[in-house]
């Protein structure tokens, strides 16, 4: 893994930073070194760490008391010698080199006990930083530093404060800043927002004032800072690559005003900059849904009033084509009955679902036995030559419906079975469900089925399945099934795919048993 390159600062300090504080020192940027300057450095590294020396791995506070204690000792052994040098006759007495070797025991250990005392007292603003910086890195800001003196240690326990102190303020001003964001919703517009930024602003970063301007910020030009005037501040509202508007205010002049206060005031402007764009496009939603639901009420208030103007000329229609027929039998005059009897069945269909999302509709609740409505709506669609089967099981069961709803929803499962299904056979199964207290009736077929892809929208307003074209129907009959059996405390469902079958849909009516006996 190649090694990360190196910065070096260079000697002459760059211009003042356009953003922090004009009393402040400016800050030195610094640059990469060369790969020459890299090796040369490598070299330095290395030579000095082959330096012959002392490479015990020992303490602070232990190299501290070593050093105490070889600055009593030494002095004192090296008078002894000293003394034994210039008098060789004091070091043949006894008496002379017990009481030397006594006083240099005695010096050692108080040289030890005092060096242990002033490496402990010398190392305690040491240890006192050293749990200030524990405490701020756990979260606790509030515990200043207290170190006497003007020294480099009362110098580095005052920045460890003003660090402390910054990040504090910093906190408390993110904190404010989460809380106003989270107070934003959606459907506010963005002058709302705009406004509540600004007061936010003034009282998360303790600003005299502040405005948003949503305007190019191009065109609200930048103040220039006047030493003991208020210090102007400004950011801009950017969402993504679109600049919405600016954020201007001023601080009080004996404020300091940092690269990190500016950008966590950019952060806070970005954060505005979308809640802005989010409530624009939210309105513009907002307005569309409501155009939407207009054009809805328009289109239904359409279909009402079409349906009821067709009613009256397919119902004359059909009448005079019954006439001519019975005078006169003629093919053509049956297939004008046909095409009108659809046509009637359409119209019933846009009725229906005007009624429908009206709340006019209200179903009355007689009981039919469910087989003899099922063969007259076989019977109205004059299918010949199709197979058709009525498997009734429903032992005695009545359900419980709306007779003309009720054929309205037989006649188109069964057209939609009779046209889907490619003129296959068609069976109708009815079965109680004793336990549900309701009657099943499932009509199928033995064509292809319904698509995968079709079954999710196959009950929706105006959907046909993907294949088929508008020449297939208006998409409104199983919609209108569906409700109709709902509206009947009911349901219409389309049946899982089975291999030996195509399509297969049940109506669920509720039922009542047959009587004891």
């Amino acid at each position: 893994m190649a090694e990360p390159r190196r910065l070096v600062t260079p000697a002459t300090p760059p211009a003042e930073d356009p953003i922090g504080d004009p009393g402040t020192a400016p800050r030195a940027q610094a640059r990469p070194l060369t790969d020459e300057e890299l090796r040369d450095l490598d070299e330095r590294e290395s030579e000095r760490d082959r330096r012959p020396g002392l490479v015990l791995n020992l303490s602070f506070r232990t190299r501290l008391t070593i050093a105490l204690v070889a600055a009593s000792i030494i002095p004192l052994g090296g008078f002894g010698v000293l003394l034994l040098i210039l008098d060789p006759a004091a070091g043949q007495g006894t008496t002379i080199g017990r009481l030397l070797l006594f006083i240099l025991v005695v010096a050692a250990i108080s040289g030890i006990l005092l060096a242990y005392l002033l490496a402990a007292d010398l190392t305690a603003p040491l240890r006192a930083i050293a749990a200030a910086v524990e405490r701020a890195s756990a979260g606790d800001l509030s515990t200043p530093i207290i170190v006497p003196g003007e020294d480099e240690l009362a110098r580095l326990a005052e920045s460890h404060n003003r660090l402390a102190g910054d990040l504090e303020r910093r906190n408390r001003e993110l904190g404010r800043i989460l809380e106003a964001i989270q107070r934003g919703s959606p459907r506010d517009s963005p002058d709302f927002i705009a406004g509540r930024t600004a007061n936010d602003a003034r009282s998360a970063f303790g600003m005299i004032d502040a405005y948003v301007l949503l305007v190019d910020p191009g065109v609200i030009p930048v103040q220039e800072r006047i030493p003991g005037e208020s210090l102007p501040i400004r950011a801009v509202l950017r969402a993504g690559d679109e600049e919405l508007g600016v954020l201007v205010g001023h601080l009080p002049a004996t404020r300091l005003w940092e690269r990190a206060d500016q950008d966590l005031l950019e952060l806070y402007a970005s954060e505005v900059a979308v809640a802005i764009r989010n409530a624009q496009l939210f309105a513009r939603v907002e307005s569309q849904n409501t155009q939407l639901l207009e054009l809805d009420a328009a289109k239904d208030d359409f279909l009402r009033g079409v349906s009821h103007n067709l009613q009256t000329p397919l119902t004359s229609i059909r009448a005079y084509a019954d006439q001519l027929g019975r005078d006169q039998p003629d093919r053509r005059l049956g297939i004008i009955a046909e095409q009108t009897d659809r046509l009637s069945r359409m119209v019933r269909q846009l009725l229906t679902v005007t009624r429908l999302e009206s709340g006019a509709l209200r179903p009355r609740s007689e009981v039919v036995a469910l087989a003899h409505p099922v063969r007259r709506a076989w019977e109205a669609l004059a299918a010949q030559d199709i197979p058709f089967t009525v498997d009734d099981r429903s032992a005695g069961w009545l359900a419980v419906a709306d007779v003309d709803q009720l054929d309205q929803v037989l006649w188109a499962v069964l057209d939609n079975a009779l046209k889907y299904g490619e003129r296959t056979p068609i069976t109708v199964e009815i079965a109680p469900d004793p336990e549900q207290g309701r009657l099943r009736l499932t009509i199928s077929d033995a064509g292809p089925g319904v698509a995968e892809s079709d079954r999710t929208r196959l009950f929706r307003r105006f959907e046909r399945g993907a294949e088929r074209s508008a020449d297939d129907g208006s998409g409104l009959g199983l919609y209108v099934s569906r409700e109709l059996c709902r509206a009947m405390q009911g349901d219409l469902v389309l049946e899982p795919h089975d291999p030996g079958r195509g399509a297969a849909f049940s109506i669920y009516l509720p039922g009542e048993p047959p009587e004891d006996g």
